[in-house]
């Protein structure tokens, strides 16, 4: 890994990307094994299709980067529907993307407090 300069491997263990149900299970043996065999910090894609439990797991495994990706567009997209369907005369950006950055920022603090061990 150090003659090819990689930070950090994203590896394919169970998820994919753009997941938007979380029901994804995770091959954590071979999560085990490739934690032990390189020396760079595990990414994993997809981790929005993971449910708590495997999330955490997946943390205890040796993912070190979770990629949240598709959670945070479903939580974007939605308070940016809701918000134009009660205001449908907006035509200020700046209300809806806010509408839109709560709610990522909230996906974002609730997915981290699920990482925390139960």
């Amino acid at each position: 890994m150090a003659d090819a300069r990689v930070d950090a491997l994203a590896v394919a263990v169970g998820s994919v990307h753009a997941m938007t149900t979380r029901t994804a299970t995770l091959d954590h043996g071979l999560l085990r094994r490739l934690r032990d065999s390189v020396e760079v910090p595990l990414v994993l894609h997809g981790s929005s299709g993971l449910p708590d439990d495997e999330l955490r797991a997946a943390v205890a495994g040796g993912i070190t980067k979770v990629n949240i990706g598709t959670a945070l567009n479903q939580a974007m997209t939605g308070a940016i529907r809701d918000h134009l369907a009660a205001h449908p005369d907006a035509v200020d950006v700046r209300s809806y993307l806010a509408a839109g950055r709560e709610a990522m920022a909230y996906t974002v603090e609730r997915i981290s407090s699920r990482l925390s061990p139960a």
